[in-house]
């Protein structure tokens, strides 16, 4: 039977970042992935500014290699139409950029075995139980391995947690993409969209759905178009993502509507974080989209994983150092202290606003087109440049004179241009 410090279930982001600082730290850690290397996640695959400049601190360099198109800023449609174009400064376009999950995953393994960490592949884990001090882990083979703590990074849909008596998100918590990610000639396109916005942006649209938007990203030589929401509207998916596809055509943004979707994804979206994170009796944590990690407005959820990721490393090592399972405990305050109130906190007084209805998107689009301090902080909000810009957009939006703003928004344009300068 293997023994270890620290079993760490699933190498996504999450996991493998959990494995690279528990690593650092002098722990022997074992990654069990039910998949194998290589393996794809649907996701959009925006790193953000905040994302890079993270992993470029914490983890090293070579992550920035998996990054395939940086870009010069966003575009957001509202749901008639109007578009709202940011432009980055210089120094937003320092860091962050597009990948394609299997690339970045794949590498994030790769630094972690070469960490120390042990990964072994195509290991299922189906039952997890505790004796004594010690956390029991079998797979679907029916191996059993020990260690003295756990990682859960299972994703949204985790099953681990629930064995050690934490409540699973719900489908109140939880959320679904679809779309595809596909060969394109990107650099013609590229063309096009200078000639029509003056720079290579992504874009995101208000309305295809009533709570969340849609996307194109693009790749280096990819495509990558889907649709996110609450469970609640997933319904009808084939028609709306059609219906979204011709949209974008009409703007201008593709230049055909012949893309089928052919990939989804749960994601934790509504009521997020998870009611608990960590069990003290399980001597457990859980990261990423397992814990519920995700910006309640973006959707974005890689920030939270590596950040969750660094502060369980370190809880872990001080509740192996004291040999005592109850240090477990400061892994809630730490992480809400350091991120979740901003992301999680003011994310969701955000998305509440946001997200009630298409008129409200359609507002909230006019409304922050006709303030330049508005967009600037949602730009830096998309970027995620720092550890408060959920607060600093929630405090604007909430604190201007909307009453005046609904006003002006009356004659606002059908389309505005701001810099975002941090």
């Amino acid at each position: 039977m293997t023994v270890t410090d620290l079993i760490v279930v699933g190498a996504g982001p999450a996991g493998s970042s959990a494995a690279i600082f528990a690593s650092r730290l002098g722990i022997d850690v074992i990654i069990l992935e039910k998949q194998r290397k290589g393996r794809d996640k649907f996701c959009g695959g925006g790193i953000t500014y905040g994302v890079e400049k993270l992993m470029v601190e914490k983890i090293g360099k070579e992550v920035s290699e998996s990054i395939e198109l940086r870009i010069d800023g966003v575009v957001v449609f509202s749901p008639s139409g109007r578009e709202l174009v940011l432009k980055f400064s210089e120094e937003l376009k320092k860091f962050g950029g597009l990948v394609r999950r299997s690339v970045f995953d794949s590498k994030l393994m790769e630094i972690a075995e070469s960490e120390g960490a042990e990964l072994r592949e195509k290991r299922e884990v189906v039952k997890v139980r505790t004796e004594k001090d010690e956390v029991v882990v079998t797979t679907r083979d029916g191996e059993e391995l020990r260690s003295s703590y756990l990682v859960v990074a299972t994703g949204s849909e985790d099953k681990i947690g629930e064995q050690l008596g934490i409540p699973p998100l719900g489908k109140e918590g939880m959320g679904g993409c679809w779309g595809t990610e596909v060969k394109f000639d990107v650099e013609e396109i590229k063309n096009e969209w200078k000639k029509k916005w003056g720079l290579v942006p992504i874009f995101l649209f208000f309305g295809p759905v009533p709570s969340g938007y849609a996307w194109i990203f693009p790749k280096r030589e990819f495509l990558n178009i889907g649709i996110g929401t609450t469970l609640s509207h997933f319904r009808y998916h084939e028609e709306r993502f059609t219906s979204f596809l011709r949209k974008a055509a009409g703007i201008g943004v593709i230049p055909e509507t012949n893309f089928k979707h052919d990939r989804a994804a749960t994601i934790p979206f509504g009521k997020v974080p998870r009611s608990k994170t960590y069990s003290e009796e399980g001597r457990a944590l859980l990261v990423g989209d397992a814990a519920g990690f995700v910006h309640p407005v973006t959707g974005e959820g890689i920030y939270g994983a590596i950040r969750g990721s660094l502060i369980a490393a370190r809880v872990v090592k001080v509740a192996m150092d004291k040999e005592d399972p109850s240090q477990l405990r400061r892994y809630e305050e730490r992480w809400w202290s350091e991120f979740g109130e901003d992301t999680l906190g003011y994310g969701k007084k955000i998305a509440k606003l946001l997200y009630g209805s298409s008129f409200m998107m359609e507002m909230g689009v006019k409304v922050v087109m006709c303030d330049k301090e508005a967009s600037r902080r949602l730009g830096l909000l998309l970027a995620h440049y720092d550890s408060e810009v959920s607060r600093k957009m929630y405090e604007r939006i909430s604190g201007l004179n909307l009453v005046g703003l609904a006003l002006k928004s009356l004659r606002s344009p059908k389309r505005a241009e701001f810099e975002v300068i941090p």
